[in-house]
This record gives structure tokens, sequence and C-alpha cells, in this order.
């Protein structure tokens, strides 16, 4: 199995819609963008990339299909070359004194008696106890203050992360063509978000802020190629993409790895979105939410609870030169949503091999990048 890292880069601002109509009516004209594409996004990208380069014939479905094999993971935000991950959402950040504090949401397996909840049989719930409102401002994390947390069963003594911001986004206003006249139509001004992967933050110590995002291919095929630039996003926008070295993709840190031979509760972190048959359920759980990640089958797990975030959406446009149509919308599990096992059989450690591999439940999904997953101890 060839392996190849790849790095891409925003030449011009990009855009990701987010799916929310855009159009000449009232209250739809915004077009929008995600803070982080869907892995679909940059899988397509990344494989008509491959195929140009590799000048494969797009009317031959032997060609297509070997292009939909190469498995493309990610994507994983870079910022001035270090990852940044979506925030955990079993992390609770308040400002219940001067600094920011971080309370661990857990599952509360001492439920006290005669006590209850409607969440589907065998999952308890998480306990919370603080009625403090989260501090805004950490959407996301650093990648070393992410494996701390992993490592950090109850969350007690952590210190809470350095705040990431987002990608600037930049909202331009344009007006509307009269086809007929070929002047702006009257009263037609629309707006259209993008993101900006480099920029300059001002200050005492001002520094350049660069963006990038991180994804590994894997193939039978030779996956050897060249830096060069292509259209990514709406609006086709010019992107570069270019190899990148084995040292950028996050490894599990050795102290982690020793902390996940040692336990039989473990973490599951989403590190990009997961498409799961039912919606925020793994479809490999049975009815008893048992089951083993396809991603290390050599596991048993059982779920006890579940931090997942508000349900998110997918659609798109389908190219094929035979079914050229509106994708179905599917719903997706968000990248940090976290879920919490037990391990009935098996050895924990296996898990490391598991690192930042896919756990959706279909194979297409899992080669798209759907699902990439870290492992932590609770």
């Amino acid at each position: 199995m060839n392996s190849q890292m790849v790095r891409i880069r925003g030449i011009d601002p990009l855009l990701f819609r987010d799916g929310r109509p855009f159009g000449a009516e009232i209250g739809s004209l915004s077009a929008r963008t995600l803070s982080c594409p869907y892995p679909a996004t940059v899988t397509g990208f990344v494989r008509t990339f491959l195929g140009n380069q590799k000048l494969i014939d797009w009317n031959q479905r032997e060609d297509i299909l070997r292009v939909l094999a190469i498995a493309v993971y990610g994507p994983l935000l870079e910022r001035n070359g270090e990852a940044v991950f979506h925030a955990p959402a079993d992390a609770l950040i308040t400002s219940t004194r001067k600094e920011p504090s971080v309370f661990a949401l857990r599952p509360w397996q001492d439920l006290p008696e005669h006590a209850g909840c409607d969440l589907p049989k065998h999952l308890v719930p998480l306990r919370v106890d603080t009625d403090e409102k989260p501090v805004k401002g950490y959407e996301y994390w650093d990648g070393a203050s992410l494996m701390r947390w992993l490592e950090s069963a109850d969350g007690s003594g952590f210190a809470p992360p350095q705040p990431v911001g987002k990608m600037e986004v930049e909202q331009r206003t344009h007006v509307a063509i009269d086809d007929e006249k070929g002047v702006s139509a009257e009263s037609l001004l629309y707006s259209v978000e993008y993101l900006s992967f480099e920029r300059y933050r001002w200050g005492n110590n001002g520094s350049w802020e660069r963006w990038a995002l991180l994804a590994r291919l894997e193939s039978e095929e030779d996956l050897s190629l060249a830096r060069g630039v292509g259209l990514l996003g709406g609006e086709k926008r010019l992107a570069l993409l270019e190899p990148a070295e084995d040292s950028c993709w996050p490894a599990c840190p050795e102290t982690l790895r020793r902390a996940l031979s040692q336990s039989r509760r473990v973490r599951m972190f989403l590190a990009t979105p997961a498409i799961f048959e039912g919606g925020w359920k793994p479809g490999w759980l049975n009815g008893k939410l048992e089951g083993s990640p396809p991603c290390a089958s050599g596991v048993q797990l059982r779920l006890i609870g579940a931090a997942v975030k508000r349900r998110e959406a997918v659609s798109g446009w389908s190219y094929r030169q035979d079914r050229q149509q509106p994708k179905p919308l599917r719903l997706l599990a968000p990248a940090g949503s976290v879920y919490f096992f037990e391990v009935l059989e098996g050895n924990p450690a296996t898990l490391v091999e598991a690192w930042l591999r896919p756990v959706s439940d279909d194979e297409h999904d899992r080669r798209d990048g759907y699902g990439l997953v870290l492992w932590g101890i609770w």
C-alpha cells in the first residue's frame, strides 16, 4: 500500500458553501462559508488533481474507478505548521473565576435512586456539576492541548488551552447583472463569504498567520505527484496542492500509548465528521451498543455515553457523466464529538493502530475521509 501526505493552501480566498439557500429571494442573498470544508470536498479536489496529472481518460469507467479507489484521509487543519482540531465536546470551558477553567463531562454511572432519562437503552447521561455558561473563543484546540486532554481520565488539573482563532472570513458585496441590458440589476445586491488562508495579525509582535489543509493518501496506485494548482470549492477558485512530509501528520504520543494499553475505558474523538446509519450512533454497534470499529476489528467495545455536537448536513452535486444530479442530503456526526466506551474484549493498545483511521459505516465514506478518530482514556 502506497502512502503520500499532501498539503493544500488557498491561493485565492476560498468558498465552502454551508448548504443554506442562496438565490434572489429575500433572506437568501448571502453565500456563507464553512470554517473547514467537509471531507468529500477535499477528496474530490485531490482525486481530480491526481487524475489530471496521471492523464487518465475521464470518460473511461475503469480509469474513474481507479481514481475513486484512492483513499483520502482528511482534511485536518494546520496553522503555522501545527495541527489544529475542533474542540472536544466533552470539555466545558467556563470562567467562574478570573481565569478560565475546564470542566470534564463524563458518563454518570452512579445515577441517584429512581433517577431516569429518555436516552436510548444502555446509554447513560453525562454528568454536569456546574451551571456556568461556556466561554466563547475555544472552537478550535491546538494539537498538543488535545493530546493532553485525551490522556486526562477525569480532566482534573487540566490547564485550558490557548484560544485558537478561526481562519479570517472575508465578506464581499456584489451586484447582480441584468442579462438583457448588461448593467447592474436594480436593488439586487448579494454578499459572499470567503476563507482567507493567509493574513497578517497586527500588534506589538505582528506576524503572518498561515493556514493549510492536510490529507493522507493511500492506494495501490503510484501516488507520486508534482506540486501544482487546481480549482477548489465554490466558484472554482485557485488552490495549491503539494507533497508534504510525513511528520506533519499528528502521531499518537508515547504517554498516550501507554495510557491506552492500561485502560479498559476509552474515548473516541471525531477529528473529521462521520456518517453513521443511526445519525449520531455508529452502525457497527448492535442493539446492546456493542461492537468493533472498522479500523480495529480485534477490540470489542460497549458504548456508555456520548457527547455529540449538533448535527450537520452535507449534500452536493454529482458530476458523473451518467449521473449528473444533486446528491442526497445526509446527516453528519460533527467533528469534535466524543464517544465513551468500555473495552469488553481485546487489547486496547491496538487502538493506537486505528489512530486517525476512519470509523464511518460505509466503506466508500471511509475512503472519502469521513470519521477519522483519535483515541483517549476516561
